[in-house]
């Protein structure tokens, strides 16, 4: 046990250790003023819309203003998942009560979201050694799902995996 308890101790001082592109986090506000969006999700939605939009810069900004505020939940959440032996959420089309588990690990969704677009958005910019680092993160969080609009779950983590392997070849 006390193994366990210094190896979480030491994936959340590393993992919660930031990784900028710039260490420049300006005026970004990581929480949400709809209440009906919390504020990890508004953190990671405003991330994903900037790099949806090809604004790179402004999604590794986003990303790097608050991963400290949301990274250490992730963590530990995806620890426990992990210690016990959740199985892993599915991905496409889900029913009602899926649907509501995969939202119940919120942090983890959020962060490994967050995590995907920085990484991709410091691949577009040629930034490739914080690229990995960044998918070296998000590859950790393999609990996380991310909602398409079209209507179906995908999985940060296997993208971020099949992305930095590339990178590494």
């Amino acid at each position: 046990m006390k193994i366990n308890n210094l190896y979480m101790t030491l994936v959340v001082i590393l993992y919660s250790t930031n990784i900028t592109a710039d260490g420049n986090h300006g005026d970004f506000q990581c929480y949400s003023s709809d209440p009906e969006m919390g504020d990890s999700a508004y953190w990671a939605s405003e991330a994903i819309e900037s790099f949806a939009q090809n604004q790179f810069e402004e999604a590794i900004h986003i990303v790097d203003a608050c991963f400290d505020v949301f990274a250490t939940e992730a963590v530990i959440m995806q620890k426990e998942l992990d210690a016990n032996k959740v199985k892993y959420p599915p991905i496409g089309r889900v029913t009602r009560n899926e649907k509501e588990k995969i939202h119940k690990n919120y942090a983890v969704n959020d962060v490994s979201m967050a995590l995907w677009a920085k990484a991709r958005s410091l691949e577009e910019i040629g930034k490739i050694n914080l690229a990995k680092n960044a998918y070296s993160k998000c590859m950790f969080l393999a609990h996380g799902r991310a909602w398409d609009p079209k209507g179906w779950f995908w999985n940060p983590a296997a993208d971020c995996v099949n992305r930095a392997r590339k990178l590494l070849e």
